[in-house]
């Protein structure tokens, strides 16, 4: 059989995929489940059965799957939110909706085709009796009248577009013909993408979910589709000695129509002003109202140069070289805050890529985010950074939601900024909240494999188990590492009591990151002797590794799954010495809920201020 659908053709005798006839490269088990899918369009196929189907001749768990099918969205173009090819039923399965056509064993000459959805026979309608023609006449041109009217009228209503409520930016064209620029032109969308967002009442997609948008030759309607925007902005940049050109041009997405285009050219020590610029004119454009920028003061172009290079590393979490990019900025241009707020958000990042601990690099974040605050008190970006690390390090709870805020007032369309207020109030326990700002920061950053994820955790500690379940599966579907929702899943399963799931996602999420422990001897610790022999099993291969931050928490967790309160609570004051990020999360964490009475569980609040 050929299946036909939309520019694509599956075969299964020739057990391959083409898109307008070019082959495409697809892992053997996602070309297996597509085609499963396909035969059972139409149908509600349940995840066991697929596994049943696809992994027969392999043992294992839903993580393959949801990977599987991250591999197939990402090949087909296709959104789990707006899908048009495989729909995903919460909880339960998948189902292939998109119409198919059914080549049966084309010849040489001739190929039996059946399709899918056949159109309904067309059936003429009855002519009106003779006798009502006069009085049809009548009405007609009446009607006729009427509608002539309104359809004038209509048109003068939309004879302007609609105003743009969102837009997204799309890297700006390298027109230096040096590919060793490129930096210099992502560095430039980023700072362009910024500015934009400050329009007021203007949702502007981030930068990153741009950049995940894995074909952007596309139609621009179908861009702006996937991205959820009204409005898309092109151009170009170019840099030629102290000369710097941004081209730009404004696409309402809605009707492929182009608004507007100019050129903006200065030294590059005003680029601030440039994009300035920019901002104002597409204000202008889609009938928002921008207050006038207060005027920049030149700006060293090689700090710019410099601080841009953080930028593009820090994007590509290459952040060693972000840091020390940013650094050289600081280093030309003391004054540069935006190389501070960079330098701060790079520090507090390089805590969970081991470059050095918590105690080691956040008092550093904390003093360039100060400085930057103080270099520029319009800085969303430093405000937010403060904030983040007064939530997770200084438990400076007052400071921290009034940075927060600060920085989203400063940046509305910072996903990060939700993102980490999102955080805020989770550790205030105002978790309500958090799922909403979660929600605001996903239609920020659609596309973001962080964001989704981030999603579902909150959902988690908002106690909402399937609707995590569900985001968490749509984050696995965007990331080719399913490992990294995998330790959310055992938690959501362990509060679900489906102790078998919980264990084995658990099982996942720990081989991810050490892949030398003994899983085996640890599945089989549960099948044989249980749920508590397995915690403590686990406790004893977690001492057996290096130790992080964050180890007395686990520890803390598994001792409190065996009832080892005394050990618990010791683990989780040194979880608190060494500065654990999840101990910030005290007071909403489900898995605590069983000790909120003990005293002990009081004295750890009194610690973390709260």
């Amino acid at each position: 059989m050929i299946f036909l659908f939309d520019r694509f053709q599956a075969d299964d005798i020739a057990f391959r995929l083409t898109a307008d006839g070019v082959p495409v490269s697809l892992e053997p088990k996602a070309l297996r489940l597509l085609l499963y899918l396909i035969q059972n369009r139409g149908r509600l196929v349940r995840k066991q059965e697929i596994l049943d189907a696809v992994w027969a001749d392999a043992a294992v768990t839903e993580s393959a799957l949801t990977r599987s099918i991250g591999l197939l969205r990402k090949t087909l173009d296709d959104d789990s939110r707006e899908p048009r090819f495989i729909e995903t039923v919460p909880t339960a399965g998948f189902r292939f909706i998109a119409r198919v056509e059914v080549v049966v064993s084309p010849g040489p000459t001739t190929a039996a085709t059946t399709t899918q959805n056949p159109s309904p026979p067309l059936v003429p309608k009855p002519a009106p009796r003779r006798r009502h023609l006069l009085r049809l006449a009548i009405i007609a041109a009446v009607c006729l009248t009427i509608l002539t009217v309104a359809a004038w009228r209509i048109a003068a209503a939309y004879s302007r577009p609609a105003p743009i409520r969102s837009l997204a930016v799309l890297p700006l064209d390298n027109l230096s013909g040096d590919p060793s620029q490129e930096y210099f032109a992502d560095g430039m969308t980023d700072e362009l993408t910024t500015e934009i967002a400050r329009i007021p009442n203007l949702r502007v997609v981030s930068c990153a979910s741009v950049m995940a948008h894995n074909d952007l030759s596309r139609p621009i309607p179908e861009i702006a589709r996937q991205l959820n925007v009204d409005a898309i902005v092109k151009g170009s940049v170019v840099r030629s000695g102290d000369r710097i050109r941004i081209t730009a041009q404004l696409i309402d997405a809605r009707s492929d129509r182009y608004l507007w285009a100019q050129s903006f050219e200065g030294p590059a020590r005003d680029v601030l002003s440039l994009q300035d610029s920019v901002a104002q004119q597409i204000a202008t454009q889609a009938r928002l109202v921008l207050a006038a920028p207060s005027p920049h003061p030149p700006i060293n172009p090689a700090a710019h140069d410099a601080y841009l290079r953080g930028r593009y590393f820090f994007n590509k979490q290459d952040i060693r070289h972000s840091l020390q990019s940013f650094q050289q900025a600081i280093a030309i241009d003391p004054t540069y805050a935006a190389a501070y707020a960079g330098y701060a958000s790079a520090l507090d990042a390089a805590t969970t890529f081991d470059i050095g601990t918590p105690d080691q690099l956040v008092p550093r974040a904390l003093a360039a985010a100060q400085r930057a605050s103080q270099l520029d008190p319009q800085s969303g970006e430093a405000y937010t950074e403060l904030g983040s690390i007064q939530t997770i390090y200084l438990w400076d709870w007052a400071a921290a939601g009034q940075n927060l805020t600060r920085g989203i007032e400063l940046n509305p369309s910072d996903a990060i900024a939700e993102f980490k207020y999102a955080t805020f109030l989770d550790a205030m326990d105002r978790p309500g909240e958090a799922v909403a700002h979660m929600r605001r920061a996903l239609t920020l950053d659609p596309l973001s494999f962080l964001m989704n994820r981030r999603l579902g955790v909150v959902l988690y500690l908002a106690r909402d188990y399937d609707a995590a379940v569900v985001q968490l599966n749509r984050a696995a579907e965007m990331e080719h590492d399913p490992g990294t929702v995998d330790n959310y899943m055992s938690l959501i399963y362990e509060k679900k009591g489906q102790r078998d799931k919980a264990v084995e996602y658990d099982l996942a999420a720990l081989h991810s990151v050490y892949s030398r422990m003994d899983a085996a001897a640890l599945r089989s610790t549960f099948k044989q002797r249980g749920w508590q022999a397995y915690w403590l099993a686990r406790s004893s291969a977690l001492l057996s590794t290096p130790r992080q931050p964050c180890t007395p928490y686990q520890l803390a967790l598994d001792d409190l799954r065996t009832d080892r309160l005394d050990k618990a609570f010791a683990s989780f004051n040194r979880a608190l010495d060494q500065h654990c990020y999840a101990m910030a999360l005290l007071r909403v964490d489900p898995l605590l809920d069983p000790v909120r009475r003990d005293p002990r569980y009081a004295a750890l609040l009194t610690r973390l201020h709260q």
